[in-house]
């Protein structure tokens, strides 16, 4: 897959110097680009800053410092040398469509034709901004979140054109970079401001309803676990920012996202949060009170409107997220995963109270959930509440998330990724998915190889705890083993070579799982062990019999009785894994591997994976026979006729699996 060596940030802002710094920062070449030296100055400084506290610190060599600011360049002329070789350029310009367009129609005539072209856009089109372009395949959307060297999430934006091949380069990229990215199709808001704005403006709502003061709404929902509420989150992003995006929406969803007259009236007033010193609180004295603008507009407003006689709860805000986010869902915008990934990383939903909206409705029970929409509408009016048709699917028992998905590339290598943030525990649900993923994909005649990896920093770190702590009797803990079971031998028996991609940690069931796989490849940053012992427990889903047939009797108990993690060096040198590559390097290797795979004849292959797996199991002389069996039927193959043909003419060969 395409690797991003060399870049360029267009727009010296404090987004697009925040974006460069962070390239920088992974050791990417970057030119910034901008119509006014000072604003490149300004990113550079920022840089340098930046770097300098982290010295102070200790957390950076002296050396390594200045080594990756003279990563750093900028001109308000594009140097022609640098944009000929430019491998991905990062638009960063305010929110003007026609800025944005004639920027990237002059990047389409100077920079080569692999150059992938994105925009930071918060808000517009991704059609319309790439509406000049002739050939709008590798354009895209990368919408980090301000400051983006902090903010962990990047959300990748494609539409109808954008090539699936960009945005795989772009999702590993974003990884490798440090970022937990998640796959958005081009909409109003994407994902997490489509569910943020919505949810900012019924605080707004609530208030101007008489249903609590704006410290009562944001105490409650710091109190539900939100690490700001809502009205102090509306004077740290900027009124003028929010009242931009809310525009957006209340033009293509006007019945769900109305705009609160009191927001306007402050934007009107040039009240913009904190950034002007007053907004919905005021700071100018240092502190932090109640505007008192916003009190006249309440006073005046209660005189011609009605008033709840209701007491605010969070739960009317958490129906806003919730409701927009199954839209985004039934709309098929982007994953139930990756909405409430989004949601974590974009805006600190509290993971105390679950890993993002939807999952937060799944554990309160879909029938809670449209009990507390019937109710809503019927205070507020059906148009802000109306669910789509999917929620009565759910209500049926459906389940909103997939713990296991695979894609598959045009050379017959499926990608199979578990996704049970935040670290891919191996619950009930999450065994199931994987197993049904597996089946899938080996009866998938498109599927030659199958690679397994996690998504996010653990490929899997274990077993669910709370499940366990559910144990009630002996035959709850061997019914826990035998679901293992049903994975692991689904894997280990699959007839397709299935490859352990070992991404970050590999604990416990996690590496039984890996084990189970017929390779296994490990990022440098991985760690790998069994840790039950420390718990009071064993291996439980195939470790005990799996990792002493790797590694030998001796070491095998030891890593069990000792429950140690080991690194990724420590693993190849016992045989545990069979090669160990820098970890963003981990996709590209493992994909190199799976394509020579797939490549071979699949004929040859299966009947190889049928002679070792099926010979081990047997003693040697017992084994000879099934590679005899295997031999004699390839040999008759037309694959064999083809390959011994090709050699002898000394070509590639071209093979049918026949």
């Amino acid at each position: 897959m395409m690797q991003i060596k060399k870049a360029a940030v267009i727009g010296g802002g404090a987004m697009g110097g925040s974006i460069a710094h962070l390239l920088s920062s992974a050791g990417i070449q970057c030119f910034i680009k901008d119509i006014e030296q000072k604003f490149i100055d300004k990113a550079l400084e920022q840089s340098r800053s930046i770097y300098d506290k982290q010295v102070k610190k200790g957390k950076l060599d002296p050396k390594k410092a200045d080594d990756l600011q003279g990563l750093l360049s900028g001109s308000v002329d594009y140097d022609k040398d640098f944009m000929g070789d430019v491998d991905l350029v990062i638009e960063a310009v305010p929110e003007i469509m026609k800025i944005k367009q004639d920027v990237f129609a002059e990047l389409e005539k100077i920079c080569p034709g692999r150059t992938i072209l994105a925009s930071n856009t918060s808000t517009l089109s991704l059609t319309e901004i790439s509406k000049k372009l002739k050939d709008k395949s590798r354009f895209v959307g990368l919408h980090f979140f301000n400051p983006a060297h902090v903010m962990k999430l990047v959300e990748v934006i494609y539409d109808e054109n954008t090539s699936r091949e960009t945005v795989g380069v772009m999702m590993e990229f974003s990884q490798i970079i440090g970022k937990e990215p998640i796959k958005v199709k081009n909409g109003p808001g994407f994902a997490v401001n489509r569910i943020l704005i919505p949810y900012m403006n019924e605080a707004v709502l609530a208030l101007m309803e008489g249903e609590g003061t704006m410290e009562e709404i944001d105490d409650a929902m710091t109190d539900f676990g939100m690490p700001l509420g809502p009205f102090a989150l509306w004077d740290l992003v900027g009124l003028d920012v929010g009242l931009h995006a809310s525009k957006t929406l209340e033009e293509a969803y006007p019945e769900r996202t109305p705009i609160p007259e009191l927001l306007k009236h402050l934007v009107d007033k040039k009240m913009l949060g904190q950034k002007t010193g007053k907004g919905f609180y005021d700071y100018s004295s240092g502190g932090k009170v109640p505007s008192k603008e916003v009190e006249r507009f309440l006073k005046n407003w209660k005189k011609d409107n009605p008033q709840s006689d209701l007491a605010f709860s969070p739960d009317r805000l958490m129906a806003v997220q919730i409701r927009e986010a199954l839209w985004i869902l039934s709309d098929g915008l982007a994953s139930a995963h990756d909405i409430d990934t989004g949601m974590v990383y974009g805006t600190n939903f509290p993971t105390k109270a679950a890993w993002g909206p939807l999952h937060y409705a799944e554990d309160v029970g879909w029938d809670a959930v449209n009990d507390l929409l019937c109710s809503l509408s019927c205070e507020y009016g059906p148009e802000r509440f109306t669910a789509p048709v999917l929620l009565k699917n759910l209500l049926k028992g459906e389940s909103v998330f997939e713990n296991c998905t695979y894609e598959v590339d045009s050379d017959g290598v499926a990608v199979m990724t578990i996704n049970n943030p935040p670290m891919n525990t191996l619950g009930r649900k999450t065994k199931e998915d994987i197993t049904k993923a597996v089946l899938h994909a080996v009866a998938d005649p498109s599927v030659r190889v199958i690679l397994i990896t996690g998504r996010g920093r653990a490929f899997v770190a274990g077993a669910d705890i709370e499940e366990m702590k559910r144990f009630k009797s002996v035959n709850d803990g061997i019914e826990l083993s035998n679901r293992g079971y049903r994975m692991t031998n689904t894997i280990e028996e699959a007839n397709k070579p299935i490859i352990a991609v070992i991404n970050g940690f590999c604990l416990g069931g996690g590496l039984e799982l890996a084990m189970s796989c017929h390779i296994r490849i490990a990022s440098d940053k991985a760690r790998l062990g069994l840790p039950e012992i420390t718990l009071g427990l064993i291996p439980g889903f195939s470790g005990t019999q799996r990792l002493p047939r790797i590694v030998g009797k001796a070491k095998g108990l030891e890593m069990i009785l000792s429950g140690s993690h080991y690194s990724a060096q420590e693993a190849f040198e016992m045989g545990l894994v069979n090669r160990v590559v820098p970890h963003n390097r981990l996709m590209d290797e493992a994909r190199a591997l799976a394509r020579t795979i797939a490549s071979r004849s699949r004929v040859a292959v299966g009947a190889a994976m049928d002679a070792v797996m099926r010979g081990l199991e047997v003693s040697f002389e017992e084994g000879l026979p099934i590679e005899a069996e295997n031999f004699g039927r390839v040999a008759a193959s037309q694959d064999a006729k083809e390959g011994l043909d090709a050699f002898l003419a000394k070509r590639k060969p071209v093979f049918k699996d026949r």
